[in-house]
C-alpha cells in the first residue's frame, strides 16, 4: 500500500538580510551539527557494491531512487541505535535565496524527502525564511513517529538554530558560533603554556597573535580546528597574513600544530586527498564528489592547513553533510536543467567573471558580470559561443539544455579563493625552508608550478676580489654578502633555493616582490655605508666594501623537483633566468619580458622615487638558439664613489 506524503511548512521572520543569513543558514555542515544531528559517513562505491552482490534477491518495497538522479551518493547514519541509509542527489541552490536537496532513503522511518529553504527579503527589511520539508513514511512506524519527531521536535530545534544564526548574522559573524565542548590532550594544558612562551620568548612572535591562536585551540569546535587556514585567521583577525603565517610554521615547529597538503579539486575546490608531508604527494588524483581524474599543481591544487598537535589538543573530524552550498561555496548557483528544457536564475552577483560547467560535458562555458551590460543573457549548454557575454549584477541568467538528458547546471566563480596558502607560495618562503628543509618531494617526482619568479644573482669580479685580498677575507665578505641576500629575500617572502659558488637562485610568488629585494640588496652591498643594513646581518656596515651584483629576473611555469634533498625548480623559466644574469654588468640588472609587463612591476618601475632607468633590448641568449628576446636593462642610480667589486 503506498504511503501517504507529510508535509511540514515552516516561516519565520528574521531580522537580518538574505546576504548575511546566507553563509550560516546554508552551512548544512555546522546546521546539522547545530541541531544535534549524528554525522554521516560517504559509503563507497566498492562497498556499495559489494553488498549488493553478497546480498540475497529480494523485492524491494522503498521506492527507488529517480530517474533523473545527478551525482548522487550513498550516505549512512546512525542515529538513536537505528541505522539509516540513503541516496542523496546534488544539492541545488542558488545563492543567498534558495536551497534544496532530495534523498531516497533504503534504512530508517523514511522512504523519501525532498527539503526546500527558501530566503526572500522582506520589504520593512530582514529576511522571510521558509523551510519546506516532504516526507514519504516508511511503514505504519515511519507514519505514525514523523509527525513528533519533525512536526514537532524538528520544527522546535531548527527554529531555535535560525534564531541564534540571525543573532550572529546581526553581529556581523559568516560562520556559527555554537558552544561545543572541547577538550584539551592529558598535559595538553601545561604544553600549551609552555610553547606560548617560546613562541613569544624564543621565536620572537607577536604575543597577540600568540594567544589569539591559543585561545582558539583551547576553544574551537572541532569542525573549524580540523582545517585551519592561516590567511583566513589573518582576515578574521586583522592581522598581516604573512606575519600569521610565519606565526602558523613557528607552532607547528614547536608542537603546538601538525600541518598537512591538501590536494583540492579543480572542480569543486574540496580537499580530496591529505598527506602529511610532500613526500606523499602525487600529481595525479581522482575526486569522487566530481567523478574526475585530475593532475595536481603547486599554485592551486595543493594547499597548506593545519591542525592542533594530538599531545596538545585531539581533534575528531566528523562530517554531518557532504553536499550543501557552503562545502563549496565558489559555486553561486547549482541547478538541474531538464532535458530539452530551461532554467532561468535571477542573478545577485559581484562583478567579474564566471563559468558554467556540467558534469559529464567537457565544455565549459564563461561569461561576465559588470554594469551597464545587459539585464538577461541565455546560455546553451551544448553549444560553444563565439564570444563571452556580459549580463548585469542583477540580471537573469537563463541555462539552456538542449541535449536528451537532464544535466547539473554549475555557476561558479571563476577565480579561487585567496584564503589558500598554495604549496607555491609556502615552498617559496625563507623561514619554511629553513624550519622545513626536509619537506621535499618523493624522488622522482616532478609537479607543475603554474608561475613563479625566479632570481638568479652573481657577484662581479669576486676572482678579482679573492686575489686582491687574499681567500679568507674574500671568502668571510662573500658569506656576508649571502646574509644580506637572504635577508632581502626574506624579508619580500621569497626564500633562497641554492647557492652555487658566489651565486644563487632565488624563487617568489609576486614579480614586485622580486624585483624589490634584489634593488635592496644591490644597493646594501654597493653603498653599505649609506644605506641600513637589514636586519639578521651580523658585520658592521664600516667594515663591508662595496660589492657589485648581478640579477636576472623572469617568471613563468617550472616544475617542483628533488634535487640533492632540497625542493627545487627546473624548465625553461629556470634556464632562461639563470642566462639574464649573466647579462648584467654589476650596475644593473635584466628584467625578461614577462617580468616587466606584470602591472605592478610596471608602475613600481614608473615611480619617480624609485630612481631607476628602464631601456628595452632585444639580445640572443646563449642556449635558445637564433631565438630573439626583448630585455629589460634596469639601471641603478647609485651614485658610488669608487667602482666596486
Amino acid at each position: 500500500m503506498p504511503q501517504l506524503e507529510q508535509h511540514f511548512h515552516w516561516t519565520w521572520d528574521l531580522d537580518s538580510p538574505p546576504e548575511a543569513l546566507w553563509p550560516l543558514v546554508s552551512n548544512t555542515d555546522r546546521f546539522n551539527r547545530d541541531c544535534g544531528y549524528p554525522p554521516v559517513t560517504v559509503v563507497p562505491p566498492s562497498s556499495l557494491a559489494a553488498s549488493r552482490a553478497a546480498a540475497p534477491a529480494k523485492v524491494d518495497s522503498k521506492p527507488q531512487p529517480s530517474s533523473r538522479v545527478t551525482n548522487a551518493r550513498r550516505l549512512r547514519a546512525k542515529a538513536g541505535g537505528v541505522v539509516i541509509e540513503w541516496d542523496e542527489l546534488a544539492f541545488e541552490w542558488l545563492a543567498p535565496q534558495r536551497y534544496a536537496v532530495e534523498r531516497t532513503y533504503y534504512r530508517g522511518p523514511v522512504a523519501k524527502m525532498v527539503m526546500t529553504c527558501e530566503l526572500t527579503p522582506r520589504a520593512g527589511g530582514g529576511t522571510t525564511l521558509v523551510y519546506d520539508m516532504r516526507l514519504t513514511p516508511a511503514g505504519l512506524f515511519g507514519r505514525l513517529a514523523l509527525p513528533l519527531l519533525i512536526g514537532r521536535k524538528a520544527r522546535a530545534t531548527t527554529e531555535r538554530v535560525f534564531r541564534r544564526y540571525d543573532e550572529f548574522a546581526r553581529q556581523g559573524l559568516r560562520t556559527s558560533q555554537f558552544a561545543q565542548k572541547t577538550s584539551l590532550a592529558t598535559g595538553g594544558e601545561a604544553r600549551l603554556t609552555a610553547i606560548q612562551r617560546s613562541l613569544v620568548g624564543e621565536s620572537r612572535q607577536p604575543e597577540p597573535l600568540v594567544t589569539r591562536l591559543a585561545g582558539f585551540i583551547s576553544s574551537s569546535d572541532d569542525l573549524a580546528a580540523a582545517r585551519m587556514r592561516p590567511y583566513a585567521f589573518a582576515d578574521a583577525w586583522r592581522s598581516d597574513r604573512r606575519e600569521t603565517l610565519k606565526l602558523f610554521l613557528h607552532a607547528t615547529r614547536a608542537g603546538l600544530l601538525d600541518f598537512s597538503w591538501d590536494l583540492v579539486c579543480p572542480h569543486c575546490r574540496g580537499a580530496k586527498a591529505t598527506h602529511a608531508s610532500l613526500a606523499g604527494v602525487s600529481p595525479q588524483a581522482h575526486c569522487d564528489s566530481c567523478n574526475v581524474d585530475f593532475t595536481a599543481n603547486f599554485d592551486q591544487s595543493v594547499e597548506l592547513t593545519f591542525t592542533p598537535n594530538a599531545a596538545v589538543r585531539q581533534v575528531v573530524r566528523a562530517d554531518y553533510c557532504v553536499g550543501g552550498p557552503q562545502v563549496t561555496p565558489h559555486i553561486v548557483a547549482q541547478q538541474v536543467v531538464p532535458a530539452g528544457g530551461q532554467r532561468a536564475l535571477p542573478l545577485a552577483l559581484s562583478p567579474g567573471r564566471y563559468r558554467i560547467r556540467a558534469p559529464g560535458l567537457d565544455r565549459q562555458q564563461a561569461f561576465r558580470v559588470e554594469a551597464d551590460a545587459p539585464d538577461a543573457i541565455l546560455i546553451d549548454l551544448g553549444t560553444s559561443p563565439l564570444a563571452e557575454p556580459a549580463v548585469a549584477p542583477d540580471g537573469e541568467l537563463t541555462i539552456a539544455n538542449s541535449s536528451g538528458t537532464p544535466l547539473l547546471a554549475i555557476v561558479e566563480h571563476v577565480a579561487w579563493s585567496d584564503q589558500a596558502t598554495t604549496a607555491a607560495e609556502v615552498t617559496s618562503l625563507q623561514l619554511f625552508r629553513d624550519l622545513f628543509s626536509t619537506e621535499v618531494l618523493r624522488p622522482g617526482e616532478q609537479i607543475s608550478v603554474g608561475a613563479m619568479t625566479i632570481v638568479f644573482t652573481d657577484l662581479k669580479n669576486s676572482t678579482q676580489l679573492y686575489k686582491e685580498i687574499g681567500d679568507a677575507p674574500a671568502f668571510g665578505r662573500v658569506l656576508t654578502h649571502f646574509e644580506i641576500l637572504k635577508a632581502a629575500v626574506g624579508a619580500e617572502g621569497g626564500a633562497i633555493v641554492k647557492t652555487m659558488g658566489d651565486a644563487i637562485m632565488a624563487v617568489f610568488p609576486q614579480p614586485l616582490a622580486a624585483l624589490r629585494a634584489v634593488v635592496h640588496a644591490q644597493r646594501w652591498l654597493a653603498r653599505p655605508q649609506d644605506y641600513a643594513l637589514p636586519p639578521g646581518v651580523s658585520v658592521p656596515a664600516s667594515s663591508l666594501r662595496p660589492l657589485a651584483l648581478k640579477a636576472g629576473l623572469h617568471c613563468g611555469p617550472c616544475l617542483a623537483i628533488n634535487q640533492n634533498e632540497r625542493l627545487d625548480y627546473f624548465g625553461t623559466t629556470v634556464n632562461l633566468g639563470a642566462r639574464l644574469c649573466s647579462l648584467c654588468t654589476g650596475s644593473d640588472l635584466v628584467l625578461s619580458n614577462a617580468v616587466h609587463r606584470d602591472p605592478e612591476v610596471a608602475a613600481w618601475l614608473a615611480d619617480p622615487a624609485h630612481a631607476l632607468a628602464a631601456n628595452e633590448e632585444q639580445t640572443l641568449i646563449k642556449g635558445f638558439g637564433d631565438e630573439t628576446f626583448n630585455v629589460w636593462r634596469i639601471r641603478l642610480k647609485l651614485g658610488l664613489s669608487s667602482q666596486p667589486f
